[in-house]
Order: C-alpha cells, then structure tokens, then sequence
C-alpha cells in the first residue's frame, strides 16, 4: 500500500477518537493549572502540526469555554478545525491530569474524570454522528493518514473510504470492550499499536491477526512488533531518560514519530525493510522518552523547535545508545496568560 499526498505535496493526517481538554494540575501548589488540547487523537494530531504536517482533527465538540481553550491550544501548532463542528449537543471532554509524587518520591500521575471541585462526572467523549461521514469526506482533503482511537459506524466508515483513497490506516485501540468492532477495525487497520497495560490479552484473542504491522507497547521497557507472516514478536529495547517528571503522552509521542519516521520517507508497510521499520519504531521511543521530562502530555513541543529535536533524535538513534539527554527548557511558542478558572466555568456556553 503506497500512500500519496493528495494537496501541495504535504503530509496530511486525518484523525477521529478522543479530543479533550487537559487540566493539568502541577505538584507545584504554586504554579497555575495549565489547560492543553488533549486526549490520543488530539495530541496525535497536534504533534504532527508541529512536525509540519496538516492535521485536520474530526470531531463534535461543545460550544463551551472548554472548547475555547482547547481550540486556542490548537491553533498555535496551525492545526485545522474545518471538521470540527461546536454544536450545544456536542460534547468537550474534560479530564484533570494530576502530576505526583508515589511514595520513594518518583513522578506519577493520574486522570480523573469527576470534577474535584463538586464531584460530578466531567463531560465525556461523543463519537462522531454516521450521518455526517459524507460531508466530512468531501470538506476534506485525502489524507496520507487517517488515524483513529475509538470503536464507531462513523469512525470506521471514515478509515473505509480513506483507505479506498490510498490513506494508510492507524488504529490505536484503548480496550477491547467491543470485541466485535475491534474485529472489524482490524480488517481495515494498516497499523494497530496498543498498550500491554491495556490489552493483555490481545494475542490470545487475536491469533489471526492480518494487520499489516501490529505494535505492542510496554512503557520503559519499549516495545514489540509483529508484521504479517511473522511468527513470533521482535522486540525494540526503550529509552531512558533521567528527571522524569511526567509520563502522561509517551504512548502519543511514540505514535506520531513512528507516522512521521515511517511517511516522510514515503514508505509503505509491505516494502519497509527491518532496519527502516526498527529505526522509525526507535523515533517513537526517542520522543517518548524526553517528553517525559515535561509537565503536560505535549511539553516537550512548548520548548525546543522541531528542527532542532530532529537534530538530537538522530544523534541518539546513530549513537546506538538507549540513553537520551533532557531537553534545556525554553519557549518556543508565546504563552497565553491564564487566570484562575474554576472548573464549572468551562462549561459556559461561548456566545
């Protein structure tokens, strides 16, 4: 399957799946909650604007002050929201990102999905109407990628007509709840990469996988990969990095430099050689691997260029070393001064 850029010959990727706002509450009581675009499919999509691609997020999103924020977020990295629709029965899910300390003083954190200052439910995740797949296709341009992270008709009709396009297809799966529409995005996946953590037992229910390449992740340890006629997993060691302060968007990291790696050198999943795959796979490590010394699920983006993190990937990956150095903090992208918001006060309809 050899994917083509369709519009002035950028790499384009399409995306639907989770899209939230990121409240991320520091364990400096003194540093202000910081708000981020955020959930796999946003910060999948978000990172690639910041690699230069084109990145067109789909979802039906509130039109509240939550969206606001999420969408001010977005707009710094030029991501396009022309398959975004804000409507009163949309939905913008709001998760609070903690970051802590566990009890031998290393950085942990946590998502929470109630909101501490009431204890209700925060708004959750709304899947894209079927109805409205048509219209999407045609607004937008053909993806060189489509990626999705959710199980729905909508979702899944989009990866169909994509691929028929020549889109190479990314499925990033968090649960196995719906084991029959997990079968069928198989079918259609190009790529599936999903977390042992999440899905220990993907192997045993998916023993005929026909999934082109199937990426197995296992936090520090690194991964695992398995192509089409492989018998057995090859493995792929991780990177370590000293200060680490925040894991939360490794696994996003990891996915959008594999997509980067793997596109920009206009490969296909069939023809890749060993050495290609396992080099785009070690992209994807790299990134993982210094973002965690950030606060935020996308930190590592708000403090050095990508030219230059290109620079120091490479560097790691030709040292052979599975050690990588921190990034020195700096900003690249001007802050917006935020105020204190209490949480209820993101759900205010914007006029």
């Amino acid at each position: 399957m050899k994917t083509k850029n369709k519009a002035h010959n950028k790499l384009i990727c399409s995306g639907t799946g989770l899209i939230a706002l990121d409240v991320v509450i520091s364990i400096d009581p003194d540093k202000p909650t910081q708000f981020f675009a955020g959930g796999s499919c946003g910060n999948v999509l978000t990172i690639l604007a910041y690699m230069g691609w084109d990145s067109y997020p789909i979802a039906r999103l509130s039109n509240n002050t939550a969206t606001e924020l999420l969408m001010q977020d977005m707009s710094k990295w030029n991501v396009k929201e022309s398959l975004l629709t804000f409507t009163q029965d949309g939905s913008t899910p709001v998760i609070i990102h903690r970051i802590l300390k566990d009890k031998n003083g290393l950085s942990k954190h946590r998502f929470e999905f109630r909101n501490p200052e009431d204890g209700k439910y925060l708004p959750s995740y709304k899947p894209c109407l079927s109805k409205s797949v048509q219209s999407i296709l045609e607004l937008g341009p053909t993806p060189s990628v489509f990626y999705f992270d959710r199980i729905n008709r909508a979702a899944l009709d989009l990866a169909k007509a994509y691929k028929k396009n020549g889109a190479l297809i990314f499925f990033e799966p968090s649960s196995i709840k719906d084991e029959k529409g997990f079968k069928k995005c198989l079918e259609v996946a190009d790529i599936v990469k999903f977390s042992e953590d999440r899905i220990p037992d993907y192997s045993s229910i998916f023993i005929d996988c026909q999934v082109p390449l199937e990426i197995r992740t296992l936090g520090e340890k690194g991964l695992k990969y398995r192509r089409t006629g492989d018998s057995n997993w090859s493995e792929v060691k991780g990177y370590s990095i000293t200060n680490v302060v925040d894991t939360a968007g490794a696994g996003d990291w990891c996915t959008a430099g594999i997509l980067s790696s793997i596109l920009s050198y206009n490969y296909s999943i069939e023809s890749i050689s060993k050495n290609q795959l396992e080099k785009a796979l070690k992209w994807g490590q790299v990134l993982s691997a210094m973002n965690c010394t950030f606060e935020g699920a996308r930190g590592l983006m708000y403090n050095i260029s990508y030219k230059e993190l290109f620079a120091k990937i490479e560097n790691a990956i030709i040292n052979k070393t599975n050690t990588v150095s921190p990034i020195v903090k700096h900003s690249v992208k001007p802050e917006i001064p935020l105020k204190p918001i209490k949480i209820s006060s993101l759900f205010a309809n914007v006029q």
